[in-house]
């Protein structure tokens, strides 16, 4: 009877351990969107898996509002206005000709109902904080990145706030890593200059 008891407690605990996990990941990427942005550091295919990969600056207000700076190319995009820098010169182009959307909010909150499977990997230190880092599965278009398989987060102790979250897609295997930066508020305007 007490080997029956313990086996129903440690299911208990780890159905709990389970469901604190994914209530931690939701509480994250919520704040992102409760937040109005983002800024960070960018890697891989974030603007889909038809465009090249790239690594750079992100700045994002939602839900139309995008500044992407990469050693190739930057861009702003402004609801229906667009501009791309060359040669140090900006440039007012086509929206259509710059590779980021406007941000769903509805399709945001849809995607972060979707986490599942969540549970605390490990432990790390990121640039921002000591973090737990979770493991687990989403479907949608979550803050920072598709969410079509495996992702992980680091979620700061203390603050609960997100500090990196990679996306590996199930079908390509194509991941997107964002570096969150929380020391500024994100903020885009149209060029000067």
């Amino acid at each position: 009877m007490r080997l029956l008891l313990a086996g129903l407690l440690g299911i208990a605990a780890a159905a709990q351990a389970h469901a604190d996990a994914r209530a931690e990941v939701r509480r994250a990427l919520t704040q992102i969107i409760d937040a109005g942005g983002f800024r960070g550091y960018a890697q891989g295919r974030l603007f889909g898996l038809s465009l090249p990969a790239m690594a750079g600056e992100i700045e994002v207000v939602f839900p139309d509002r995008i500044h992407a700076s990469t050693d190739e190319m930057e861009f702003v995009a402004i609801g229906a206005r667009a501009w791309i820098r060359a040669l140090g010169v900006w440039t007012a182009v086509d929206r259509s000709l710059v590779p980021a959307t406007a941000f769903d909010m509805a399709a945001m909150r849809s995607a972060i109902a979707t986490v599942r499977d969540a549970h605390v990997e490990s432990t790390a230190r990121t640039s921002q904080c000591a973090a737990q880092v979770y493991r687990f599965r989403a479907h949608g278009k979550l803050p920072g990145a598709g969410a079509d398989g495996d992702l992980r987060a680091w979620v700061c102790d203390g603050s609960g706030r997100l500090a990196r979250i990679e996306a590996t897609d199930a079908r390509s295997g194509e991941r997107v890593v964002l570096d969150l930066d929380w020391s500024r508020r994100a903020s885009v305007g149209a060029p000067q200059g």
